[in-house]
């Protein structure tokens, strides 16, 4: 057999590389307007460490970015019709159908990820931003965890974008936890009572050192973290309702 018969068996025998399916509009379009529904229900309290805010409606966004763990995502992602967030998603095919979803809940999406051509998502996102003042919203821990350990991407798009971080966080009284995820994201559950807490602002210098940049993500972990127990703590108080 000839050299060139030998490659094209070879190839012959390789697997057929998987296309991803794209998400199904309509499908997506149902999901998220059910969700947009169920999102109304919630009785919605915020906790917000330098503001005098107590409801989402008195809370005024501004160009500052939201950075959350994966698990608390659906339990967020209905503040995107107060504001106009612009919101960076990964590639692949749980970005696909996150990015549809949050384009029909009113979000500007910019597909990359720090990790994976940081740079370029970076200038997309910085193009998008100069359409509006609104905020960011950045899920500092994936695509793939650890489970609320925040990568220095967050820090980097702060720098790169001037906005400050905002560390964010949440819990309900009832949830559904999808337990097979690697973040264990959960989803509030109809008429029950949210709480969302918010941390104070972390500025970020334009051109912090590395060693800073370190730092300042370790920061964020531990705000962020700080936010999930206010959340937690004011959602056991007895008083505040089933």
């Amino acid at each position: 057999m000839r050299k060139s018969d030998n490659l094209s068996a070879r190839h012959r025998l390789l697997p057929a590389r998987r296309m991803t399916p794209a998400p199904p509009a309509r499908l997506v379009r149902l999901l998220t307007r059910a969700y947009a529904l169920l999102y109304r229900t919630l009785r919605i309290e915020m906790v917000v460490e330098d503001l005098p805010v107590r409801h989402l409606r008195e809370y005024r966004f501004g160009p500052e970015l939201w950075a959350l763990s994966e698990r608390d995502a659906l339990a967020l992602a209905g503040t995107l019709s107060r504001a106009r967030f612009t919101v960076l998603v990964a590639h692949g095919r749980d970005g696909d159908w996150a990015a549809t979803a949050l384009r029909e809940l009113g979000a500007v999406t910019v597909r990359g990820a720090y990790r994976r051509g940081g740079a370029a998502a970076y200038a997309r996102l910085l193009q998008a931003l100069q359409e509006g003042a609104g905020p960011i919203g950045l899920v500092v821990d994936g695509p793939v965890g650890p489970e609320g350990i925040a990568r220095e991407g967050a820090v980097a798009c702060a720098a790169a974008t001037g906005r400050a971080l905002r560390p964010v966080s949440a819990a309900a009284r009832r949830s559904l936890v999808f337990r097979r995820s690697w973040s264990r994201i959960w989803l509030p559950l109809p008429f029950t009572r949210l709480v969302i807490a918010c941390g104070a602002p972390m500025p970020v210098p334009e051109r912090a050192r590395r060693e800073e940049r370190e730092a300042l993500t370790q920061e964020l972990t531990r705000r962020i973290a700080a936010a999930r127990r206010i959340a937690l703590d004011r959602i056991r108080d007895p008083a505040g309702g089933p």
